[in-house]
């Protein structure tokens, strides 16, 4: 990139990265040094890393009929409100019932059918771009709805989807796993990959007697890899599972050693510092609950505090420099209350208000999916 002036151009990069999203698209149109800078795919993993710094927030699904999606960020400890503006083709099938599936790098992954027909939608609202993916072919099988296949010999499978990033080729991927719901068996796991548009499937799986917990929020993506919640068939005891989107392998990780052997329904996974981390109902009466957090260090498990609440909730974490933002959701009415903690003074404070939604994930805005085709 040649800059006319006397601005260095690393400078002129160094600007840029800090920017918010919208602003770097009416950037682009200003000059040809500034769509080739911006669309490189360097410039984005350096904006993206700004971005997970200073500018992670909340998004909130407040409607599956329409779409209806909002974001939730915190400025100099402001609470911010903002409407996401979905991209038009998806809002062309507003009458289809969406489900968020997964967040990773400013993109989303949505799951919903139409006559028997299951689609995954990938989705950068930053940008106003998406894509739909239809569900891949199960051999001897044909869909029904909702993920739920039947085979010719009658046999009902059910389908697990994660979504995230390989790094290593910048690809996102989508991993569908084909349970066989009564034999409690795995009968295939397929990978999409965005690059490729196109689904293949992955030979030398490990046959895991695993089914995956029905917990509220089972699953998170870190670092390329993907983790949800099982529990094995044979000892019927619990552990999360991850799958590496780069090596597209499978590995078992277990769970801190003080936890009881049943895994509550309201505990869930996510992410803190770049880090695994589990959020934890402790319930010593039914008005003693204690919400734990907890991060895998290099040497194991490490619980980092512990907040007293009133009762159990659906809870989202979200973490930005030292400050833990929790979205505690109540499961009746699915009313969001939102506590931040401190990492370093450990001080908590109750932001006192209060959003409807029926899921959530973190999310940070990004330039993904710039140069794909709706």
């Amino acid at each position: 990139m040649r800059v006319e002036n006397s601005v260095p151009e690393d400078l002129i990069v160094d600007i840029f990265a800090k920017l918010p999203v919208k602003s770097l698209i009416r950037f682009m149109c200003l000059s040809k040094l500034c769509y080739q800078a911006i669309s490189d795919p360097q410039f984005f993993r350096l904006h993206l890393h700004h971005s997970n710094q200073s500018n992670k927030q909340f998004v909130l699904q407040t409607s599956e009929r329409p779409l209806t999606l909002q974001s939730l960020s915190f400025c100099h400890h402001q609470l911010l409100r903002e409407p996401v503006t979905l991209d038009p083709s998806i809002l062309l099938l507003s009458d289809w019932r969406w489900e968020m599936v997964g967040s990773c790098n400013g993109v989303l992954c949505l799951t919903t059918s139409s006559q028997s027909i299951d689609y995954l939608g990938i989705l950068n609202p930053s940008i106003k771009k998406s894509k739909l993916v239809p569900f891949p072919n199960l051999e001897d099988s044909f869909c029904l709805s909702d993920g739920l296949y039947r085979s010719a010999d009658g046999t009902y499978i059910s389908t697990e989807i994660g979504f995230g990033f390989d790094s290593r080729t910048s690809d996102f991927k989508i991993v569908i796993i084909f349970r066989e719901i009564y034999a409690e068996r795995w009968r295939q796991v397929q990978v999409y990959s965005l690059r490729k548009n196109s689904w293949k499937v992955l030979s030398n799986v490990p046959n895991y007697l695993y089914n995956r917990y029905d917990s509220y929020e089972p699953q998170v993506v870190v670092n390329g890899a993907f983790y949800w919640f099982v529990n094995c068939v044979f000892s019927d005891c619990f552990s999360i599972l991850m799958f590496d989107f780069t090596d597209e392998t499978f590995k078992e990780i277990k769970l801190p050693d003080c936890f009881d052997e049943d895994l509550g329904y309201f505990d869930s996974l996510g992410e803190v510092k770049g880090k695994l981390s589990l959020l934890h109902f402790d319930i010593n009466s039914s008005t003693d609950v204690s919400l734990e957090l907890w991060m895998m260090e290099d040497s194991g498990w490490v619980r980092q505090f512990v907040v007293n609440v009133s009762q159990l909730y659906e809870p989202t974490c979200l973490a930005m420099n030292d400050e833990v933002m929790l979205l505690l959701t109540h499961p009746n009415d699915e009313v969001g209350h939102i506590l931040s903690r401190d990492l370093k003074t450990l001080e908590l404070t109750d932001h006192g208000v209060e959003e409807e939604t029926s899921r959530a994930f973190t999310y940070t805005p990004s330039l993904a999916l710039l140069g794909e085709e709706n």
